[in-house]
């Protein structure tokens, strides 16, 4: 399967190959395994990861132009035994795994993951990432981390690397969600025993391969799709409707920021990337899309209406300026705040379109929320809600209405995925509406 899954071919090669099943999958990836090799794990037990890494490295095509393999030890510290440049032959990386190095010591996987990021997913260490191979981790550990590893697991993912996690015997699950790339029910696996690693692999590289091939294709089809129409939007008079999406070319676009105090700096601007990866997503103009960012947090303000910018270049600068001060969660009284915005909109165009709502939060909010968000929903806004962190899901689906227009995701950086989910739900027929209509979002963290 393995075989078929990763076939030989140039780096610029675009078109995967196709399996006797009719999979499509990719032609290359970098893949990098994190090995827990602490005390608690002891050396019969490492045989047997010896044994997992062997079998599930013997069903790829190892090669310069194909799929790369690094390895990373790790204990109180990590070790680079593997560069992603140091094989280019199968049968030469598993004899070098056969006499994998078993030291012992305590499990800090929060530096793993760090000293991953910035020693092994590098073009010196053999990353192609800058030519747009798919980079992906997996982990591979027994116990809970003696280290925090949600900011190292964050800075990784934002990297661009796709983190699978392993869990074995006394492992955190509630952590390995933490490390892992969204959704965790596709990238976290868990066996009681190191025994039972051997039963995992089939599975392990089966959802690898699903799960890789719906990055290198479904997901760059979709957006290469949703983007072609867009671009056939700006250059002609009229849209034209292509698979799963149907255009009208108008919308009413707010951002509605939740600036409260338990947000980090760095959530922040995944938020602030998020939007501006709408507004590139969008076209901009008094005729077409228009954009307003509000933000809240114990109460909420304006921060510049649908008419104060009419092109993407000006309101990109200006959501990259937007500030977060800080303050309680008051998500209730945000959504009644914009209800009469919405009804200026239709005021400043002359005539309604579509209007939807996108809301992320990342914690309950201390008011209720239920009576304003089904007042917007009866003014006929179609809700989005997206949980992030700590977020409450009831809560969630009492902002939406909708459990199919609900998401939660473990950390800030998995929104950008779940962007292209909300654009392809807007594009449906079903919502009677193409994504250039009217969306509102409010960001509730």
């Amino acid at each position: 399967f393995w075989g078929m899954l990763l076939t030989p071919g140039p780096i610029t090669g675009t078109t995967p190959a196709v399996d006797v099943h009719g999979v499509r999958s990719p032609k290359l990836a970098d893949l990098v395994f994190i090995v827990d090799e602490s005390g608690s794990i002891g050396s019969e037990n490492f045989d047997l990861v010896r044994s997992f890494l062997q079998s599930v490295v013997s069903g790829l095509d190892i090669g310069d132009k194909r799929v790369r393999v690094g390895i990373v030890t790790y204990s109180d510290r990590a070790t680079a035994l593997v560069y992603l440049n140091s094989f280019n032959q199968t049968d030469s990386l598993l004899n070098f795994i056969k006499i994998l190095p078993y030291r012992g010591g305590g499990t800090n996987t929060g530096a793993a993951l760090d000293f991953t990021r910035e020693n092994i997913f590098t073009e010196d260490a053999g990353s192609r990432k800058d030519k747009g191979v798919q980079q992906v981790a997996v982990v591979i550990t027994d116990g809970e981390s003696q280290d925090n590893v949600t900011e190292a697991a964050a800075a990784l993912r934002r990297a661009g690397v796709t983190v699978y996690a392993v869990g074995v015997q006394n492992a955190n699950e509630a952590e390995l969600n933490q490390i892992a790339s969204h959704p965790p029910n596709k990238h976290v696996f868990i066996v009681d025993t190191f025994d039972k690693l051997k039963g995992l692999k089939k599975n392990l590289q089966k959802t690898l391969c699903y799960n890789i091939i719906h990055q290198a294709v479904s997901v760059s089809t979709r957006r290469a799709g949703i983007k072609e129409g867009v671009d056939q939007c700006k250059t002609q008079n009229v849209c034209f409707s292509f698979p799963g999406c149907v255009q009208t070319d108008e919308a009413d676009m707010f951002f509605l920021i939740d600036h409260s105090g338990s947000i980090h700096p760095t959530d922040f601007y995944d938020m602030k990337k998020f939007i501006i990866e709408f507004i590139n997503t969008f076209r901009i103009g008094p005729q077409h899309v228009r954009m307003g960012v509000a933000k809240y947090a114990d109460s909420p303000n304006l921060e510049f209406d649908l008419t104060d910018y009419t092109d993407a270049t000006t309101l990109e600068k200006a959501v990259e300026e937007i500030i977060q001060v800080g303050g309680g969660t008051q998500t209730g009284r945000a959504l009644e705040f914009m209800s009469p915005h919405f009804e200026r909109a239709v005021a400043t165009r002359g005539h309604k379109v579509p209007e939807f709502l996108v809301v992320i939060t990342d914690g309950k909010s201390q008011d209720k929320v239920k009576v304003p968000a089904e007042r917007l929903r009866k003014q006929g806004v179609i809700v989005y809600a997206i949980g992030v962190k700590d977020a409450d899901v009831a809560e969630l689906e009492e902002i939406s209405g909708n459990p199919k227009r609900t998401f939660f995701v473990n950390n800030f950086d998995a929104l950008k995925p779940i962007k292209d989910d909300i654009i392809t739900d807007i594009c449906s027929p079903d919502a009677h509406t193409f994504y250039c209509r009217c969306i509102f979002f409010i960001f509730s963290v």
